[in-house]
């Protein structure tokens, strides 16, 4: 373990992984709710809430919009401890049992390939994501819900969740094995 990954792991701060992957595009040089919506694929229900967690936070400020218009222009950037956070805050969270939500593994995936964690980490991060997309489904239903159900919601419901998380299984063992194979191509240092 080396000692950028030591001065993370002991933070007491918990941001998701939402949370860094804004951090990271604010980074990246994204400065407006705008951007992170049409570059960062973000929705702008999800990323206002957050920016102003992260500004609450003390990890962005809000700069002074440039030009002149009629609508409100609201600009972030990355205070110190941002940037901190964007470039080493996401290392336990690789390093943990991966989200059961496919946006934050793929997030958390995009900002440790961006901050250029090995391929064999991030391999092995996806691969704990489908190993928990292969543990059978917690039914919560009893029989007596089932007999209720007359339109077979319950079931369908259930079989539908079971074949969304073998198919993002797939999708996460295939991007396993690509960065696996990436980095046995890679020439050792």
């Amino acid at each position: 373990m080396d000692a950028q990954t030591r001065d993370f792991i002991g933070a007491p701060v918990n941001l998701s992984a939402l949370d860094l992957y804004i951090l990271s595009l604010l980074d990246r040089g994204l400065q407006t709710p705008y951007d992170l919506h049409s570059k960062g694929r973000l929705s702008l229900g999800s990323t206002l809430p957050a920016l102003n967690r992260l500004e609450g936070a003390g990890f962005v400020r809000q700069k002074a919009p440039s030009g002149s218009s009629k609508r409100p222009r609201h600009w972030f950037q990355l205070s110190a401890a941002g940037r901190k956070q964007a470039r080493g805050g996401w290392i336990p969270l690789l390093m943990d049992l991966p989200p059961s939500d496919l946006d934050a593994v793929l997030r958390l995936v995009d900002v440790a390939q961006h901050y250029r964690a090995s391929s064999t980490d991030i391999a092995v991060f996806l691969e704990a994501a489908v190993a928990e997309r292969r543990l059978p489904a917690r039914s919560g239903t009893s029989a007596a819900c089932e007999k209720r159900d007359a339109l077979g919601l319950t079931t369908t419901k259930g079989a539908w969740d079971a074949a969304r998380l073998k198919a993002e299984g797939r999708f996460l063992a295939g991007l396993a094995k690509s960065l696996r194979q990436k980095s046995a191509k890679r020439p050792k240092r």
